[in-house]
C-alpha cells in the first residue's frame, strides 16, 4: 500500500469514527432546509454546488455541465446512509466523507432514444379501473382505515413509483403496467384519506426518472410533482403525511427519523442479500435505539 493510500485509509478510519460519534450523540443527518437548498441548486446553472456536512461545514461541487449546450448529463441528488459513513470507505474525494448527500450525475443519453407511449391516458384509465375493483384495493381501503384511525393527514407523499410512460428496454419486463398500478394505488390511499372528511389532502410523488409526458399524465390525475432531482419532497414529509413508496435509492426510514413522524409509512422492506443479514439487523436496531432516545431520553440498550 502506497503512502497516499495509507493517509487516505487513516483520515477514512478516522472519519467514521467522528460519523459514529455524531449519530450516537444524536446529530441529525438529514434536515428539511438542506434537501430544499439542494433542489433549488439543482435547478439554477451555477457554476458549483454546495452541500452541508453531518459536521456543519460546507462543501462546494463544480457544477461538470455549466456553460454546455444541450448537456448529456443531469443532477441528481444521491444520499449515503449511516452505513455508508461509518463501515464503507467511498469512492469519493476525502473532503465529501461527512455528507450524508451529494451530486450525482445521471446521462440522459440512453433516456432520449427510448420511445413514449402514445396512448398511455387511456391504458392508465383501464388499469386504475382493474384495480378498483380488484379484491386487493378493497382489503387496502378496509386496512388503510383502520389503521389510520383518528390520525389527522393532509399530504400522501409518494417516492419511487416509476415512470407510466417510457417503453422500457427489450427484457425489462412491463414497467409500465408496474408504474400504472402503483400509482393507481397512491391514488387509492389518497381516497381512502379524504372520504375520511379531509376533502384537501394533497397527492404529491417524486421520481426523478419521470419523463415528461409522464408528469403530465400524473398532473391530470390529481399528482403534483416534487423534486425533480430528488430531494424536495422529503423536505415535505411531516406528522401530518401517509408516505407510500415503492422502489427509492435514497434510505428513506433514516431521512424520515430525522425529519417527522408520519401517520403512515409504507415501502419495501430492508433487502437482507443486498446489505447482508447482519448489517441490516444490525441498522434497525441503531435506528430503533436512536429513536427511542430522543422520544424518551433514555438508552434502553445499555
Amino acid at each position: 500500500m502506497s503512502k497516499n493510500n495509507e493517509e487516505l485509509l487513516l483520515f477514512w478510519r478516522q472519519s467514521s469514527q467522528r460519523a459514529a460519534e455524531l449519530y450516537e450523540s444524536g446529530t441529525k443527518f438529514w434536515n428539511k432546509t438542506d434537501l430544499r437548498d439542494i433542489e433549488d441548486q439543482l435547478s439554477t446553472e451555477a457554476r458549483e454546488f454546495t452541500v452541508q456536512s453531518i459536521n456543519g461545514d460546507p462543501v462546494s461541487t463544480p457544477n461538470i455541465m455549466f456553460g454546455a449546450r444541450g448537456p448529456i448529463w443531469k443532477p441528481k441528488v444521491g444520499f449515503r446512509h449511516y452505513w455508508h459513513m461509518v463501515h464503507e470507505q467511498p469512492n469519493d474525494p476525502p473532503e465529501t466523507y461527512h455528507c450524508s448527500y451529494l451530486v450525482r450525475w445521471i446521462n440522459q443519453v440512453d433516456l432520449d432514444f427510448m420511445s413514449t407511449i402514445g396512448n398511455a391516458e387511456s391504458i392508465f384509465k383501464k388499469k386504475r379501473d382493474s384495480w378498483n375493483k380488484s379484491a386487493s384495493c378493497q382489503m387496502l381501503r378496509s386496512q388503510l382505515a383502520q389503521l389510520l384511525g383518528n390520525k389527522k393527514v393532509t399530504k400522501v407523499i409518494c417516492f419511487g413509483l416509476g415512470d407510466m410512460c417510457r417503453q422500457p428496454p427489450e427484457g425489462w419486463g412491463d414497467l409500465l403496467l408496474v408504474g400504472m398500478i402503483q400509482h393507481s394505488v397512491a391514488l387509492t390511499i389518497a381516497e381512502v384519506c379524504r372520504d375520511r372528511g379531509s376533502s384537501d389532502v394533497q397527492l404529491l410523488a417524486q421520481d426523478p426518472e419521470y419523463s415528461e409526458p409522464a408528469k403530465e399524465l400524473l398532473q391530470k390525475n390529481d399528482f403534483t410533482i416534487v423534486g425533480q432531482f430528488g430531494a424536495a419532497g422529503f423536505a415535505e414529509i411531516d406528522d401530518e403525511t401517509v408516505v407510500f413508496s415503492a422502489f427509492v435509492s435514497a434510505p428513506l426510514k433514516q431521512i424520515i427519523a430525522d425529519i417527522a413522524r408520519p401517520a403512515i409509512i409504507t415501502c419495501v422492506e430492508i433487502s437482507m442479500e443486498k446489505w447482508g443479514l447482519m448489517q441490516s439487523i444490525q441498522s434497525m436496531l441503531s435506528m430503533l435505539k436512536r429513536l427511542l432516545k430522543r422520544l424518551l431520553n433514555v438508552d434502553v440498550f445499555h
